[in-house]
């Protein structure tokens, strides 16, 4: 908290008034003979331990004890002086992105940052934390002791900086926007690469406050994703890996270590053109797969990298008796689903009537007296989105008109409610050989409903920090995923800084993966981007010397009360 001069100089007045009534009104020994015990109540009527007294002599012990109280006084209020006054508006941005994570570049940035701060007049000055959301730190007028508060425990995030957007944008507190005319000067403290890449407008100067010194021969990993695997086997992905030095060149895969859940994970890499590595039939089993570099250097933020794989698993189907036989052909030919009982199966294959499965998503047989397609979502699903949905199970691409013509029915799709979720699809286009059985989209359609009975985890390519969250379940027949889709913004998941981020029930790691800050982390600043000086104390020496003077007269006041010198 800090108060105005003239609360500080009111303050100092009350407590040298309150100290001098407290002065005067002191203990004081007097010798009162007294002849019996019963005159005590008298004795001390005549004589009372406090009085007031009619002449003040004790000066050096009120001088003392109030020089004491003043500098504490001074000291907890924490006026703030007022520098020279400056024409200019001046907005600070301390990066708290990833070109400060290195070394104890983040503490100096912070250090520079509140000297440049105290140097500056507070009315005319605001500071922004470079975070995902360019927190502001410091309004016009507020004094740099909040600064300091509101700076504990701030560190640095593995993440693109924001800088270049910010800038962009201008400042988001009102009271921090130059009036009319007014020159605003941008003082930053980063990545000299991040710094650069801002365009201020008309008006505005950017000034070095700090700038992160180059880690000379950075290495980082720069790629990581997964894929379906191109084998074909449903349970089993393919992870593509790139980890480059400062010269961008690739590395090799003896220069990287691999681990699955945190215990070493020995592979074998194949190295594709550009020098990417590609680890081929990795276990798609929900486990965490990360890479990280066999020796560490300088700049962490891009030493290591991770990926949760999806889980996924071969389809257990189970076929009831009366499935046609086309149906069950396409079954057995398809890798990632096998038939196995109804007890154990994740979804099953009926007619409409039978029992087959009962409890189970079911693949449902039903006559021509309904719609040709109903989807049917379970009751505690978020609302469905039945165009998507039938995109994702391929009924988008069939030839409606001839089925119709062929059945002499109207073909349609409808959507409802149940307590898990089924598909009815009319017999009859399993039935007729010739007709949707002999198809190109009938097997399609049959592993993609199969697999949208299942409700399975979106398949998440890669997260990447500081970029929309990419969902390509349609890669194993399924659209992007709804429990993505409700919580995405303006159709756009983004993602924060490193880390393990939670969506719903659904968890993802995000890495930074951003070859650009790898690359740059290296490069030495150009000769023309210079930092600014700084102007003021990087701490508060006015609060410190307050503080340690007191200390000081109260050692003093002890030694001449010691010494009898005082009473």
């Amino acid at each position: 908290m800090s108060l105005p001069l003239w609360a500080v100089l009111a303050g100092a007045g009350l407590l040298a008034a309150l100290l001098f009534a407290l002065q005067i009104l002191k203990a004081r020994q007097k010798r009162v003979r007294i002849a019996a015990a019963g005159l005590w109540a008298q004795a001390a009527r005549v004589a009372p331990l406090r009085v007031f007294r009619q002449r003040f002599q004790r000066w050096l012990a009120y001088l003392l004890i109030l020089a004491i109280a003043l500098l504490l006084w001074t000291a907890g209020a924490r006026p703030e002086l007022t520098p020279d006054r400056d024409a200019a508006r001046h907005v600070f941005y301390l990066d708290a992105s990833a070109g400060l994570t290195g070394r104890d570049d983040f503490q100096r940035a912070r250090r520079a940052l509140i000297a440049d701060v105290r140097a500056t007049e507070p009315s005319r000055r605001a500071v922004y934390l470079g975070d995902a959301t360019g927190t502001p730190l410091l309004r016009p007028g507020e004094n740099i002791a909040l600064l300091t508060r509101r700076l504990d425990g701030v560190e640095a995030q593995t993440r693109p900086s924001g800088f270049a957007r910010f800038v962009a944008a201008g400042p988001v507190d009102p009271m921090a926007v130059p009036s009319q005319g007014e020159r605003t000067v941008v003082h930053y403290y980063g990545a000299w690469s991040s710094g650069v890449a801002a365009r201020p407008a008309t008006g505005t100067d950017l000034v070095w406050g700090y700038l992160a010194e180059p880690v000379t021969g950075n290495r980082g990993v720069v790629a990581l994703g997964a894929r379906p695997a191109a084998s074909g086997a449903a349970d089993r992905a393919d992870i593509l890996v790139q980890a480059v030095d400062a010269r961008g060149a690739a590395l090799s895969a003896e220069a990287l270590r691999f681990s699955r859940d945190g215990r070493d994970l020995s592979v074998q890499a194949s190295v594709l053109p550009g020098g990417a590595l590609m680890i081929r039939d990795v276990a798609a089993d929900g486990s965490l797969f990360a890479v990280r570099l066999a020796r560490g250097d300088d700049f962490p933020a891009d030493d290591r990298a991770a990926l949760r794989l999806p889980s996924r698993g071969v389809l257990k189907v189970a076929l009831s008796a009366g499935t046609p036989a086309a149906l069950r052909q396409v079954v057995r030919l398809d890798a990632g689903l096998t038939e196995v009982a109804a007890d154990q199966a994740d979804v099953v294959v009926r007619r409409a009537g039978e029992r087959f499965g009962a409890g189970r998503p079911a693949l449902v047989l039903t006559g021509t007296d309904g719609p040709a397609f109903r989807l049917t979502y379970g009751q505690a699903e978020d609302a469905p989105d039945l165009a998507a949905d039938a995109e994702t199970l391929g009924l988008a691409d069939l030839d409606a008109a001839a089925l119709a013509q062929r059945t002499h029915r109207a073909v349609s799709v409808e959507a409802g409610s149940g307590p898990r979720r089924s598909l009815s699809v009319w017999s009859v286009l399993f039935d007729d050989g010739r007709g949707f059985t002999a198809s190109a989209d009938f097997p399609v359609f049959v592993s993609r409903s199969l697999r949208w009975l299942s409700d399975p985890e979106p398949w998440i390519p890669y997260a990447a920090a500081g970029t929309t969250l990419v969902d390509q379940s349609d890669l194993y027949g399924l659209a992007a995923d709804r429990r993505i889709a409700a919580r995405a913004l303006n159709g756009d998941l983004h993602l924060g800084a490193a880390g393990e981020t939670r969506i719903g029930d659904l968890s993802t790691t995000v890495s930074l993966l951003d070859r650009t800050v790898t690359l740059d982390a290296a490069r030495p600043r150009p000769a023309d981007v210079v930092v600014v000086p700084v102007r003021g104390p990087a701490v508060d020496l006015f609060f410190s010397l307050l503080v340690l003077l007191a200390g000081l007269l109260l050692l003093l006041e002890w030694r001449l009360h010691q010494r009898g010198a005082l009473a």
